[in-house]
């Protein structure tokens, strides 16, 4: 009985005393609660059978940082599936923990040529030749019938006033008079010697108009002589010389110094999304 008291009051001092320890190390970091030293060992996590990432058990609850390597594969593919690996707990659902913090719908440019490891190359194919989990992923990201066709094409952000995922644009420019430099271009003619200029006219005589009338038996038509457009192309005349002259002529482009869209220079690559595995 006494041997046990002086056990509990030792442990007990220990573990008032101690501000972090160590395993198999004489200085532990003091930033750790617990440093442990091995050239040639690891640390084995507590092994579970998770049932769900939206399930706390075999946990009674969801404890925030609480992390364990899972051993089980869901059967059905659902959006909460759990698959074999170490995953950790935010105290609110289970989360798988991988090489890289990857959300659904990260879109990546790559040298690989085809889907891998839960990315999908971006070929315009239809979703539903996706795996389920991919083909949810898919729809929970707003894309539709088919992942947008990256060939040939730029990724840009949305404006506010573009639909994501959609695509636009055109492989070739065609310059537009907006493109113009906004300016005049002013030039003088050559003098041409002592000279003349001609023009031509257009006239049409007067015609007489019929009205009838029953004011009067005996008056059943009234004339009035109306004027009418000129139709008829006159002769060719041509206006006194004025001498050995120029004329100064002014010509605006109609431009609007709109810019050019362009093409940068660029490394050819593949598109791809993340839909999970």
């Amino acid at each position: 009985m006494k041997k046990t008291a002086i056990y509990l009051f030792i442990l007990f001092s220990v573990s008032s005393i101690a501000q972090n320890v160590g395993i198999d190390i004489t200085n532990p970091d003091a930033d750790a609660a617990l440093d442990i030293y091995s050239l040639k060992k690891g640390v084995l996590l507590t092994r579970l059978e998770l049932i769900s990432t939206d399930n706390p058990s075999p946990l009674t609850n969801h404890v925030e940082g609480m992390t364990t390597y899972n051993t089980t594969n869901t059967v059905a593919i659902t959006p909460t599936s759990v698959s074999e690996g170490i995953y950790y707990n935010d105290g609110t659902k289970w989360n798988l923990m991988g090489p890289n913090t990857l959300m659904i719908g990260d879109i990546k440019h790559s040298l690989e040529g085809s889907d891998h490891k839960g990315w999908f190359l971006l070929n315009g194919r239809n979703v539903s030749t996706l795996n389920p989990i991919a083909q949810y992923n898919a729809n929970a990201v707003g894309i539709g019938v088919n992942l947008p066709n990256m060939n040939d094409k730029f990724i840009k952000t949305t404006n506010g006033l573009e639909t994501v995922t959609s695509t636009a644009g055109a492989n070739s420019i065609v310059l537009t008079q907006a493109n113009l430099p906004n300016i005049s271009y002013t030039a003088t003619t050559t003098s041409n010697g002592n000279h003349s200029h001609q023009y031509t006219d257009a006239y049409n005589g007067v015609k007489t108009l019929g009205l009838a009338t029953n004011v009067l038996p005996l008056v059943p038509l009234i004339s009035e002589t109306v004027g009418t457009n000129d139709t008829v192309p006159a002769n060719l005349h041509a206006s006194a010389n004025s001498g050995s002259h120029s004329h100064t002529v002014s010509v605006p482009s109609g431009g609007s110094d709109t810019p050019i869209n362009g093409t940068p220079k660029h490394i050819v690559t593949n598109v791809f999304i993340y839909l999970g595995e």
